[in-house]
């Protein structure tokens, strides 16, 4: 919290002040992966689509969790982050993790 004092440390954020949730996919300590989140953006991403929102956030575990064993790790869940499908590196065929393709 920026600029707290014992008395307002659990005080709300105030407006104006970023708030980001951080995604990092670490191999062996070092990143392969690094996404950044503005919460606000998510709020309003899940007031627009709740259910949608909850299956992308969970297809961030699941990509990884399924590239895991794969040739091309990090190629493998980029690509599966982009359009929820993992295959093996360099592969054009693969299984679809989810249904809901390119998020837009």
């Amino acid at each position: 919290m920026p600029d707290v004092g014992l008395f307002s440390a659990s005080d709300p954020v105030p407006d104006g002040t970023a708030v980001i949730i951080r995604y990092s996919v670490e191999v062996g300590g070092l990143p392969v992966y690094n996404e950044s989140y503005d919460v606000d953006t998510l709020i309003a991403e899940l007031a627009q689509d709740e259910a949608k929102a909850l299956q992308l956030w969970a297809r961030r575990l699941k990509c990884v969790a399924a590239a895991r064993h794969r040739p091309g790790f990090s190629a493998a869940v980029t690509r599966c982050l982009t359009d929820g499908v993992v295959a093996d590196c360099g592969s054009t065929s693969g299984v679809a993790l989810d249904s809901l393709g390119h998020p837009s």
